[in-house]
């Protein structure tokens, strides 16, 4: 007798403990859970299956399927324990990684100059970011596109270092504008650059001449600021853009007669802090249309 008495109570007992609804509580333990391990940089991908049970567990004890919704949170809180381990067993492993990919970064700022070294030092910055928050996995991440980074450097100082040695003068193209069909079309367009030792540089763009049956044109533009190389592509970063003249001629028909009527615009001198009017170009293609008329 007592034995069937037990028995039963056990039935009950496992029934009701089938059948109990779980708690919000339980629910909002796990949500928190999952949060710690995203403000610790555990990505959402490694989350994304523990967040989907959570939430069928939700959904499902708002429709009161109490076994269903008991089952997702297990589901859940399983994933969750596992991200968590995980997560103490990588950060034990990156940490001392990390922290020795820094050192050789950091000790390879000496290696650089210039755009090169603001590639490391940009990459240094992010990896910091990341360093103040303990995000462990992103620490490793970036870590690791700083190295392969410094390969890249390393062959673009070299190359830097060789155009530096060879630029410093003034590169010239110019555009000769004729017609076959329009003899009087005739105009002359250059593009000068100056690049200096110091690292400053010039850029003046003009055009001369007829260019088009009813236009003649007399312009120059001036932009102001310094260079660099990144690799074999050189930049330049322009502060000032000054437009020394614009100066135009359009044919018009007045009382029967053609005439070449001036048409001048304002000149005017502006600084640049925006870098609207940065340029670049890489070595390859500029020896295409330029030649160095000068040397410095």
């Amino acid at each position: 007798m007592k034995k069937s008495v037990l028995l039963i109570s056990l039935s009950l007992s496992a029934i009701l403990f089938i059948n109990c609804s779980i708690s919000q509580k339980a629910l909002d333990d796990a949500q928190n859970r999952i949060n710690i391990l995203k403000s610790k940089g555990v990505p959402d991908s490694s989350l994304s299956d523990a967040v989907k049970y959570l939430y069928g567990a939700g959904y499902a004890k708002q429709k009161d399927e109490k076994s269903k919704a008991r089952k997702y949170l297990d589901s859940a809180r399983i994933l969750i324990a596992k991200a968590e381990a995980l997560y103490q067993e990588n950060s034990a492993r990156i940490k001392p990684y990390t922290d020795s990919v820094i050192a050789v970064l950091t000790n390879a700022r000496n290696e650089f100059t210039g755009l090169q070294l603001k590639k490391l030092d940009s990459a240094l910055t992010v990896i910091d970011s990341f360093v103040q928050k303990k995000w462990y996995y992103q620490i490793e991440y970036n870590c690791n596109l700083g190295l392969e980074l410094l390969k890249v450097l390393r062959f673009n100082e070299a190359r830097a270092k060789e155009l530096k040695e060879r630029l410093p003068g003034e590169w010239v193209c110019t555009n000769h504008i004729k017609s076959d069909a329009d003899k009087q079309i005739n105009a002359v367009e250059k593009k000068i650059f100056a690049f200096y030792k110091d690292g400053k540089a010039k850029l003046i763009e003009n055009k001369k001449g007829q260019s088009a049956k009813n236009l003649k044109e007399d312009w120059e533009f001036q932009s102001y600021g310094t260079w660099d190389c990144l690799g074999d592509t050189i930049f330049i970063f322009v502060n000032r853009f000054v437009c020394a003249k614009q100066d135009f001629q359009n044919l018009l028909e007045k009382d029967g007669k053609k005439i070449w009527e001036k048409d001048s615009k304002p000149t005017y001198d502006s600084l640049i802090t925006d870098g609207s009017q940065d340029r670049w170009i890489p070595y390859s293609e500029m020896v295409l249309d330029f030649k160095q008329e000068k040397k410095y």
